[in-house]
């Protein structure tokens, strides 16, 4: 792509950004476009092409939970659904895990409520299993997960509930924002991704450390 900007004499570095970011766009393709019509599609082609996942959740988050845990919150959280759509919801959930383990994986770093991890979703033998996954995920490079424990008492994300973050390795893609409630992830907009990124900070400053985090999560599968 450089090299065609330099045969047509385009050396605004501005303008050089806005092309390569729309013939990286323009060239994108993935197997989330075969599910185009679940409602959070956007979000899901979105993550692919992130590199970084910043995410503070009360629950597991998707991209780390079990297969029978992701399959217990679906059918327990939503009403009625159509056993198609939850299926389909459940291949898709863990299709997008292959981001941690792709070639380049995705770098995550999860900070969770205590109670995730106390919830028991789906009884005891697949929380059992679940807490297990967590620890095995904690030890890949790319993943951190750190717990914010109940003695916290109110911390900064009390108010703000569950959002995630997302970043691009591109400086011209910017930090993508999705807030749980919302029907759609946002680009940063007015400093937005500013101010959910000092929240974030702020998170894993109460948060217990990852080492710390491991400890209690190893505790809890000790108490199932």
């Amino acid at each position: 792509m450089a090299k065609l900007l330099d045969l047509y004499d385009v050396h605004d570095q501005e303008r050089r950004d806005e092309l390569a970011k729309l013939n990286r766009e323009a060239r994108r393709k993935g197997w989330w476009q075969l599910y185009s019509d679940i409602p959070y599609s956007t979000y899901i082609g979105l993550e692919a092409e992130a590199k970084t996942l910043l995410t503070y959740q009360h629950v597991i988050p998707g991209l780390l939970q079990t297969e029978a845990y992701a399959e217990a919150i679906n059918r327990e959280t939503l009403t009625d659904p159509p056993i198609e759509a939850l299926e389909q919801q459940l291949e898709v959930r863990m299709q997008r895990q292959g981001l941690l383990t792709r070639p380049d994986p995705m770098q995550v770093r999860a900070v969770l409520d205590e109670a995730a991890l106390r919830r028991l979703v789906g009884g005891e033998e697949v929380m059992k299993a679940q807490l297990q996954r967590l620890l095995e995920l904690s030890t890949r490079r790319n993943v951190i997960i750190q717990v914010i424990p109940f003695s916290a008492g109110a911390y900064p994300g009390t108010r703000t509930g569950p959002f995630l973050i997302l970043r691009y390795e591109h400086p011209a893609d910017p930090d993508v924002i999705y807030v749980e409630g919302d029907s759609d992830p946002f680009p940063d907009r007015e400093g937005t991704a500013h101010r959910y990124g000092v929240i974030f900070d702020n998170l894993r400053a109460c948060a217990m450390s990852a080492a710390e985090s491991q400890a209690l999560i190893k505790k809890l599968v000790a108490e199932l």
